[in-house]
C-alpha cells in the first residue's frame, strides 16, 4: 500500500466555511424544533422519537464516511459531531414537549419547548438539578432511553469519529469505499 500525500492544514476559509455550516445546521435544527407542531399522543411521540433515532444512526454512518473522505477530517468530524449532537438534543426535547402536551402531569411541571431543551441537556450532561423530573411511566421510559442513548452517543459516536479521522490521516479512506480526499 502506498503512503498518501501529506494533508495540508485547513486554511482560514475552510475553517470559516465549516463554522458557518455547523452553526447553520444547528440553527436550522433548533428552528425546525421550535417551529413544528408537537401535539401528538404518547404512542405517536415514542414512535416518532424511535424513528428519529434510527435516522440519526443512519446519518451518523454517512457522516463517518464523509469524515474519512474529507480533505480536512478533523474539521469535518467536529461539524458532524456538533450537528449530530444538536439533532439528538432536539429529538428528545421534542419527545418531552409532546409528552408534556399530551399529559401535563408527565413531569413535575409542564414542559414547554425551551424547558424541554433545558431538561434534555441536564439529562445528557448527567447534572439533574431536580427542578424537572419525569413522573409518569411513559416519561420515565423516554428519560431512561435518553440516558442509555446518551451514553452510547458519547462513547460510540466519539470513538467512530476519532477512528474516521485517524483513517483519513493514515490514507485508509479507500477501505470505506472511496479514495480519501473527496469533498468535505
Amino acid at each position: 500500500m502506498e503512503a498518501s500525500p501529506a494533508r495540508t492544514p485547513p486554511g482560514r476559509r475552510a475553517r470559516l466555511r465549516t463554522a458557518l455550516r455547523t452553526v447553520g445546521s444547528a440553527a436550522l435544527l433548533v428552528a425546525l424544533y421550535l417551529g413544528r407542531p408537537l401535539d401528538r399522543a404518547t404512542p405517536a411521540t415514542i414512535a416518532l422519537l424511535v424513528a428519529g433515532l434510527v435516522v440519526l444512526v443512519l446519518l451518523l454512518g454517512w457522516q463517518v464516511r464523509s469524515v474519512v473522505r474529507s480533505p480536512y477530517p478533523v474539521l469535518r468530524a467536529i461539524e458532524a459531531f456538533v450537528t449530530a449532537t444538536v439533532l439528538f438534543l432536539v429529538l428528545f426535547a421534542a419527545g418531552y414537549t409532546s409528552l408534556s402536551d399530551a399529559d401535563p402531569a408527565a413531569f413535575t411541571e409542564p414542559v414547554g419547548r425551551v424547558d424541554a431543551l433545558y431538561f434534555t441537556m441536564t439529562v445528557l450532561a448527567t447534572v439533574g438539578f431536580g427542578d424537572i423530573a419525569p413522573v409518569t411511566g411513559a416519561a420515565r421510559a423516554v428519560v431512561t432511553l435518553q440516558m442509555a442513548c446518551g451514553f452510547a452517543f458519547a462513547a460510540l459516536v466519539g470513538r467512530e469519529f476519532l477512528a474516521a479521522v485517524r483513517r483519513a490521516q493514515d490514507g485508509d479512506g479507500a477501505r470505506d469505499g472511496g479514495p480519501a480526499g473527496g469533498p468535505s
